[in-house]
């Protein structure tokens, strides 16, 4: 359970993943120990992750959307967990509704864009797949917290 300064700590390093933790510790009246600690608790029980995120498609890159139905759903952690082992995927999601799974790809080239799918289309289990190739962003909630909290801007491509 995340208490006030957990979820205080996760709204600085949101906005800045690089935030040191004294001055975390600052800001918050708390030791560096302190938030040293919290964080490396939040990391070991999968709460937080500190990456560098990018825009692929300011990049030249190929950012797909795949929303994919399986053949029963006994069959979708099977599937997750396939699609997770592959080198494009960034995120891989399961829910209820119209597709049962949802993944984010990002891919050099369309060439290896294709190849990819072609990869995705072998996996057992899979009775239907909806491709998306994103040309902007319009905002990502991945990147909240950046530039003010307001999600990133818009690509121009």
């Amino acid at each position: 359970m995340l208490d006030d300064h957990d979820a205080s700590i996760l709204t600085i390093l949101g906005r800045d993943g690089r935030t040191p933790f004294t001055a975390i510790a600052a800001k918050l009246n708390l030791s560096e120990a302190t938030i040293r600690n919290r964080v490396q608790r939040m990391i070991d029980n999968d709460i937080l992750v500190i990456v560098a995120l990018c825009n692929p498609i300011s990049l030249g890159m190929q950012a797909l959307r795949l929303f994919v139905t399986v053949e029963h759903p006994s069959r979708v952690e099977e599937v997750c967990l396939a699609l997770a082992q592959l080198h494009h995927t960034n995120r891989v999601a399961s829910g209820v509704g119209s597709h049962e799974i949802y993944v984010e790809l990002t891919c050099g080239t369309l060439a290896e864009s294709q190849r990819v799918l072609d990869t995705v289309r072998s996996i057992a289990g899979i009775s239907d797949i909806r491709t998306s190739v994103l040309t902007s962003f319009e905002k990502d909630h991945s990147w909240r917290g950046l530039r003010g909290g307001t999600g990133q801007h818009r690509t121009r491509v």
